[in-house]
């Protein structure tokens, strides 16, 4: 299958329910991406369907044709950017519970701060301002949300249920979560912190057994949705909130047990710097050290790109074409933070961790690119330059920067 447009948004409408609905999930802003084609995610998904009406909730829904339209960036910049946006994790609050014999396979969360409606209006704006995420104490994502529209989809005890502005699966949280206890931290910043807003969180485990039931009314529900919970609250200003949850389903990767870093010494720096260098040396034609990184990734994370594709597009090859360079940062451009915990954080002093060109009409050019080419351009150069490299030090003394 090409990759066009539709084909990386139907992508994300099969695992990511604020595609169809103009929120945004971590894939979409830089630090994972969407794939070239249609495919299954990788961990079994959220259902929810009234047989009464045939209705379906939670990211069952097809791909409309309001999602094939161009996704391609109004500016350079903000392709560049990568910016990762997560979500809100809250109160556990449960509103079910898993059959017998059922396993939790998956979770996902959901967060929305919205302006204060009455209960029975059909859509709410949502508040602008900044997300901060922090898992298992690694400053894990930091990003805009914009000022939307949202719909109002459902009531239940809590209050209204939003659409989400935000949405992340558990399998983008992925090299962080551990399996059995974590724990996240999250800040959201409004622009204008004279405001008051209701900051709504949902969240849900996703379990391998399907169970019905009957409700009041007499429709038959079908779901595996093994739990789920959340809150509603008003507030003004910047919303903090820690939750401690467990994740049975989570790999377990080789550095979960090596020894916290708390002090780097001049090896670690060099070695740190040098892995930085060696990915910015992969944005040079012809592109093909690019292409085997991006396709040696791992693919459980619910979003791979679609390698051939890229390189028959070349649009790797258009953005260089069009003037795009990456700059190795010195080692006074780049802050190095640890967490008390095997992973390092490799952030820039600046926005970007990478440097890039700002050179006038820059934008202009990115924008006379074909869709095609300039969409998957934007998810290619992201997945190789995000925004912050999570590293860590193995047993054997040698540095990795985390997929």
């Amino acid at each position: 299958m090409p990759l066009q447009d539709q084909d990386y948004l139907c992508g994300r409408c099969a695992g990511n329910p604020a595609a169809d609905h103009g929120g945004i999930s971590l894939d979409a802003m830089g630090l994972l991406v969407a794939a070239g084609e249609s495919r299954r995610p990788t961990h079994p998904q959220p259902i929810l369907r009234n047989r009464a009406t045939g209705a379906c909730s939670g990211i069952t829904r097809c791909c409309s044709a309001q999602t094939r339209r161009s996704l391609t960036p109004s500016r350079l910049r903000r392709l560049i950017r990568g910016l990762v946006v997560s979500t809100l994790l809250g109160p556990l609050v449960a509103l079910g519970a898993a059959p017998a014999g059922a396993k939790p396979v998956s979770m996902q969360f959901r967060f929305t701060p919205y302006l204060p409606a009455a209960r029975d209006v059909d859509k709410v704006t949502t508040v602008p301002g900044v997300v901060e995420l922090e898992l298992n104490g690694v400053p894990m994502a930091e990003g805009p949300l914009e000022q939307k529209s949202a719909l109002v989809m459902n009531h239940d005890a809590i209050g209204i249920e939003v659409f989400p502005a935000l949405w992340l699966p558990a399998s983008q949280l992925q090299p962080l979560l551990r399996r059995g206890h974590n724990l996240l931290r999250i800040r959201f910043t409004p622009k204008d912190g004279r405001v008051s807003y209701r900051s709504q969180f949902r969240w849900e485990v996703i379990d391998d057994a399907i169970t019905t039931s009957t409700t009041a009314e007499g429709s038959e529900v079908t779901t595996n949705h093994a739990a789920r919970g959340g809150e509603d609250r008003e507030v003004r200003g910047a919303v903090r909130v820690q939750h401690a949850f467990q994740a049975p389903f989570a790999q377990v990767e080789p550095w979960h047990d090596a020894p916290a870093v708390n002090t780097l010494e001049p090896a670690d720096r060099a070695a740190i710097m040098a892995l930085i260098s060696e990915r910015a040396s992969l944005f040079a034609p012809d592109f093909e050290a690019a292409h085997r990184f991006i396709a040696n990734q791992p693919t459980d994370r619910g979003v791979t790109i679609n390698v051939p594709e890229a390189r028959r597009l070349r649009c790797l090859e258009a953005g260089y074409t069009i003037g795009v360079r990456v700059a190795a940062p010195t080692e006074a451009d780049v802050r190095l933070i640890t967490t008390d915990s095997p992973v390092l954080v490799a952030r820039g002093t600046g926005e970007l961790l990478f440097g890039g060109p700002h050179e006038p009409g820059m934008a202009e050019r990115y924008e006379a690119l074909p869709n095609d080419i300039g969409f998957c351009f934007m998810l290619t150069f992201n997945s190789l330059f995000p925004k912050q490299f999570l590293l860590v030090k193995g047993k054997d003394g040698q540095w990795q920067i985390l997929p």
